[in-house]
């Protein structure tokens, strides 16, 4: 189309098809969503069953090769006050303790955070990725 020439209808509507209400809305996906809110559990239930469980964890082995492990060590200056414990377990490093370290640099047990990363690779502190492989 060149300015200046005579504009039939069709040629209007490709140009702008929503004046005038014109455009016909038509929603090819319509049957393929889901109204999960209106849902019942059962209905939630039948959902989650056909979706599977989509795991964001890694493996053990994979955790263990990539994860740096040290031993925790009291320095008898140190006063416990200003440690903070495990955020896993809450509960206080003591000497002798595995200790693993993210990439982050956040400590914890390492069982606890071993059991963690099997679930999500996250840092609980931070939610950084807890282990780049």
């Amino acid at each position: 189309m060149r300015r200046g020439e005579n504009l039939r209808s069709e040629d209007y509507m490709l140009i702008d098809p929503f004046i005038n209400g014109v455009a016909e809305f038509h929603d090819r996906h319509r049957d393929m969503r889901l109204d999960v809110d209106n849902m019942s559990y059962e209905e939630l239930l039948a959902l989650e069953e056909r979706m599977g469980n989509v795991s964001t964890g890694l493996s053990e082995e994979t955790i263990m090769k990539s994860m740096q492990q040290r031993k925790y060590f009291s320095i008898a200056e140190e006063s416990p006050s200003s440690l903070e414990p495990c955020c896993i377990c809450r509960e206080e490093y003591v000497t002798g303790d595995d200790i693993g370290t993210l990439d982050c640099g956040h400590d914890f047990h390492t069982n606890c955070i071993k059991q963690w990363l099997t679930q999500k690779n996250l840092c609980p502190i931070c939610k950084m990725t807890g282990l780049g492989t």
